[in-house]
């Protein structure tokens, strides 16, 4: 009966281990792609909106290939995402400010934060 009780014991102990490493690894993830930024120069290729349930996602794509979402951000206080999105022409060339990186398992993109045109 004690065996059954120290096995049980240590399974609850594991499992809240490994609670706090999942929580922690979340924490550190969305930390780190918060406050990660670059800045680049894009050509717009394409526009578009993914729908998720109730929820949108802007998303561009560059003449490169890569793929950008423009999404609003608590942590660099920015919630005019569909200002922004409805701003950018396709075929124009923008220096943008970018935050985050991309992570596919996730369908995490850069995030872009400004966008100035540099030509017609």
């Amino acid at each position: 009966m004690k065996n059954k009780m120290n096995k049980k014991g240590s399974l609850e102990i594991v499992g809240l281990i490994l609670l706090i490493i999942v929580i922690s690894i979340f924490f550190i993830y969305n930390i780190t792609y918060a406050f990660t930024s670059g800045n680049e120069t894009i050509t717009i290729k394409e526009k578009w909106v993914k729908y998720k349930n109730q929820d949108a996602k802007y998303l561009v794509s560059s003449t490169d290939d890569q793929v950008f979402q423009i999404t609003d951000t608590w942590v660099r206080w920015r919630f005019d995402s569909s200002n922004l999105y409805a701003k950018l022409e396709v075929n124009n060339t923008y220096h943008i400010k970018t935050q985050g990186w991309r992570f596919p398992p996730l369908s995490d993109y850069k995030n872009i934060l400004e966008a100035d045109c540099n030509e017609k």
